[in-house]
Order: C-alpha cells, then structure tokens, then sequence
C-alpha cells in the first residue's frame, strides 16, 4: 500500500502533538517550545503542553512512557487500552499510535529515542532486540507496583537530570541509563505475564492472534468474516465466537476498526483528497466511505479532515 505517508521523527512527533495555544512551563525534561539540542535520535520530556487527543501516527521512534498521574486513552497498532498512574506503556516505530481522552491532571513522563542511539555505544544489536521487542501478542502496558513505580520513576529522574546538567560523557551516560529502563520494561513485562491468565498458549487464543495478523496484513482487501474464516480453516461462526471471547467486541467490529484507523491515518498525515482515500481504501464510492466513516467518528471524512488540519 503506497500512501506516500510521512513517518514523523522524533521533532515532528513533538510538534505534532505540541499545542501552541498556551505555551505552559516544563517540569520535565527537554523545553518542548525551545530549540531541541539532540532532536534526531533522542528525547526526554512530558506531555505538558500537549493537546488532550491525537491522532493517529506513525513513527520512526520508540517511546517509554511513564504515568505519574491522571488518564488517557491509548492506541498501538492492534490494542486500544488505558493508561493510568503508576503504569509503563511502550510504544513501538512499526505500529500506528493515537490517544484521545486526556484528562486535566495527565502528567506523563516520556523518554523517546531511535534505536541507533543505543546501538552507538557498546552495546550490540542483537543483544537490545529482545529488550524492544517484546511479544507482539500482548498490550505493551503493564501496571507498576508502588516500589516498581517509584524506582522507575527516580531512572526517569535521573536521565533527565542528566541530560540536563550536559557534563562530560552526558550522552554515555544517558544511553546506559536508557538500556536500564528497558530492562525494567522487561521486568514489568515478565511481573504482568506472570499476574495474567494463562491462556497465551490455548488453541482459541492462537486463533485469536492469527485472526488479528491477518486483519492487519488483509484489511484492505478482506472485509468478511467469512474470507478470514476461511484463511484460518474454522467456520465464521466460530471465528466469531472466539474474538468476542477475546476481545469483547464481534470479528467485523475488529475488521472495521483497523479500517477506521487507517482511514484517520490518511485523512490527518495525508495530502490525498476523501475521494483518493476511498479510492485507496478499497470503497466502490466516497458515499459509501463517507457512510462507513460517519458511523465511526460521527461526522462526515471531509468535517474530520478539515478540523485535523486546522
């Protein structure tokens, strides 16, 4: 799928997201309203001055972020969760992000880099792949213990004091004390698989997570429970029965939702007009994307468009 689509970098992803209305103080890293010193593979910041929704993006960047206090909701390729105090979430360059709900009191804590900035030290590839990949089966959140939390949140601290302070071998530093972090992402993950049920391993859940891969390479040109039934060898009955078993929610809600998201991807990162989105999204009319969409979003693609460009 060519969309000619930007990827935003980890400047762009700031900007992006940075309202401009009323510039408020940082109590946390990086000033976001100030010239970056070390835009292109690294950042350490919160949401502060931020706006209260997002959406959707792709990035070139991973991002680890904390929550101090206050909620939102979250989007990462394939999960939509909560975020609330004292839990880490991790969001990964090759998935679609987006939040929206943001309360008042959000305060976030966010260490953003490229994988390049920890590589550009002694520590190989093939030994931080398993650190920032973490099982693509699960929600990337995990909520903290309070020591947990509090010991996570002084790593935090001290990487933005840090690179605040820039003395000698800042960055080195810095980059070690990121590999830190990201074994305690690790430790946080390993905590909640051991808290959850164990179903990972099931037939039903295997299922489950093949349906959603095939959603994700297929949803362009796959839109019947019926065709993913087939692809997987079980009747659309059954496919049905497990996802809303899984997930709550029936197989075409979870078909339609990934269609929803690309299409508020095209229409707020792209150039291309509603009627080369459906076009690009596979719609036999704009009318009939427009409908599908208005049941979504409660307004029209061109409404949408305009208010995510103004």
């Amino acid at each position: 799928m060519n969309t000619n689509l930007p990827i935003f970098d980890i400047p762009s992803t700031i900007r992006y997201y940075l309202s401009l209305d009323k510039p408020v103080t940082q109590s946390f890293g990086m000033d976001k309203y100030d010239e970056l010193l070390h835009p292109d593979n690294f950042a350490v910041l919160s949401n502060e001055g931020s706006v209260k929704s997002g959406a959707p993006i792709r990035t070139d960047h991973y991002a680890i972020i904390l929550c101090i206090r206050g909620t939102c909701q979250k989007t990462i390729g394939a999960f939509t969760f909560d975020v609330g105090p004292k839990s880490l979430h991790i969001v990964s360059p090759k998935h679609i992000t987006s939040f929206d709900n943001a309360s008042d009191d959000l305060l976030l804590y966010m260490v953003m880099f490229k994988k390049e900035f920890i590589t550009d030290s002694f520590i190989k590839q093939s030994a931080l792949d398993p650190l920032i990949d973490l099982n693509p089966s699960c929600a990337p959140v995990y909520t903290l213990s309070d020591v947990h939390f509090q010991k996570t949140k002084q790593l935090f601290e001290r990487i933005d004091r840090e690179y605040r302070e820039g003395s000698p071998f800042f960055l080195q530093i810095v980059r070690l004390q990121v590999v830190e972090l990201l074994y305690e992402v690790n430790r946080a993950f390993e905590k909640c698989q051991e808290s959850r049920p164990n179903h990972q391993l099931t037939r039903q859940y295997s299922t489950f997570i093949n349906f959603r891969d095939m959603v994700e390479e297929h949803f362009l040109d796959k839109r019947t429970v019926q065709e993913y039934a087939d692809m997987l060898h079980i009747s659309a009955k059954h496919l049905s029965e497990i996802v809303k078993q899984e997930t709550g929610k029936n197989a075409l809600q979870v078909i339609h939702s990934r269609l929803y998201l690309e299409a508020k991807l095209l229409l707020t990162t792209s150039s291309l007009s509603v009627k080369e989105i459906s076009d690009q999204l596979n719609f036999d009319t704009s009318s009939h994307f427009s409908r599908f969409f208005k049941k979504f979003a409660d307004e029209n693609p061109s409404d949408f468009k305009k208010l995510s460009v103004a």
